[in-house]
């Protein structure tokens, strides 16, 4: 039953972090707050951490049922992974944390306006904070492949593809052709694979 749970807290997590994402929310926000509106997004991304936190305190609260007994070589295999995650998890942070956190608005700094990034990482790839999420979640996996280690990583999958797929679409209407030239050419999630 607490598999079932955790599954649910994963989908409640997605939903939450979802609807308060979506434009028409926002737009209603906006109207709703007036002024106030440039606390949404850190409100926001306070609401997500929570919820996060959350959801993975339940997770490592259930004792782990290992799959089966990963080997060495296995372990090699999820360092070899866990480390590219890091690092890419650590460049795309880096780059976005004061816009997407919102800490710039408390911070009073200057909104900066949205840009098509088609440089660093996103040479590469659309999306490297997914690439390097799905990355991490799933080096944990291999490293320890418990039930509960899988569920969260095919919650995390799952979600993080419908996300890309809501994605793609605000960034084409965003910036039409352009983006539509650069997806043509850069692949989604992992360099090499369109």
């Amino acid at each position: 039953m607490q598999y079932l749970w955790l599954a649910i807290a994963w989908v409640l997590f997605g939903l939450v972090h979802s609807v308060f994402a979506a434009s028409k929310v926002k737009q209603r926000a906006k109207t709703v707050m007036q002024s106030r509106y440039t606390y949404y997004r850190p409100a926001y991304s306070l609401l997500a951490t929570i919820t996060l936190l959350l959801v993975l305190y339940y997770h490592f609260s259930i004792l782990p049922k290992l799959l089966w007994a990963n080997s060495a070589a296995e372990k090699t295999i999820a360092v070899f992974l866990f480390i590219p995650a890091i690092i890419i998890m650590a460049i795309s942070i880096k780059k976005y944390f004061m816009n997407l956190s919102g800490i710039d608005v408390l911070l009073k700094r200057p909104p900066t306006q949205p840009q098509l990034e088609t440089t660093g990482l996103h040479r590469y790839m659309r999306h490297p904070l997914y690439s390097g999420t799905l990355l991490f979640a799933w080096s944990i996996f291999v490293w320890q492949p418990s039930l509960t280690n899988l569920i969260s990583c095919i919650c995390i999958t799952m979600y993080t593809r419908i996300g890309i797929y809501f994605e793609e679409k605000k960034l084409l209407l965003e910036f039409g052709h352009a983006y539509k030239q650069y997806a043509k050419k850069t692949p989604m999630l992992v360099p090499g694979i369109k």
